[in-house]
């Protein structure tokens, strides 16, 4: 690979990491989370960029901030463990089993309400996220970035749990209909 390259691939690398870092950040500490979001709109703005937002799945999902995804559960145990890293490994692994437990009873019920050609492609899809999710995390870890570096790996693999459990809940909510 060429310096030129290899120069290019570490910064992206190292941008990745930053912006991994901000969302733990963020996400451990609500305090710096409201500062770091402008200031709330009037109410009525407020009620007219709801609508907006709710107006289909896909966009909603997609709009929704990292901290929404998770349990009311998972945002306390995060806010008792005040930035340690080995509580806030803990609150990601209590919140991953729950999200899984959760995935794994969807996927069972999706499946079996589906056409088979359906249901085919939902297993497929979920098997490719896991590809990806699994990917993913593998390469956000760096050997040796220190204690952050499995905490930005975990918590990117959580945050992609969770989007697939609300896209699940979605499509769950479509094949019932």
């Amino acid at each position: 690979m060429s310096s030129a390259r290899q120069s290019f691939a570490t910064f992206f690398a190292n941008l990745a990491a930053f912006s991994a870092l901000c969302a733990v950040l963020l996400v451990a500490h609500p305090a710096l989370a409201a500062e770091a979001m402008p200031q709330a709109a009037p109410p009525a703005q407020q009620d007219a960029s709801a609508a907006t937002t709710a107006d289909s799945p896909d966009q909603q999902d997609s709009a929704l901030p990292v901290e929404n995804l998770f349990s009311q559960t998972y945002q306390a145990c995060m806010d008792e463990a005040a930035g340690v890293t080995t509580g806030m490994q803990d609150c990601m692994n209590a919140e991953q089993e729950r999200l899984e437990t959760r995935l794994n009873a969807q996927r069972a019920r999706i499946a079996a309400a589906l056409n088979p050609e359906r249901a085919k492609a939902f297993n497929d899809a979920l098997s490719a996220w896991d590809a990806l999710r699994k990917s993913g995390s593998l390469a956000m870890f760096d050997p040796n970035g220190g204690t952050l570096s499995p905490l930005m790996a975990s918590l990117w693999y959580l945050e992609q749990t969770a989007r697939m459990a609300r896209w699940v809940d979605v499509l769950q909510e479509s094949a019932e209909q």
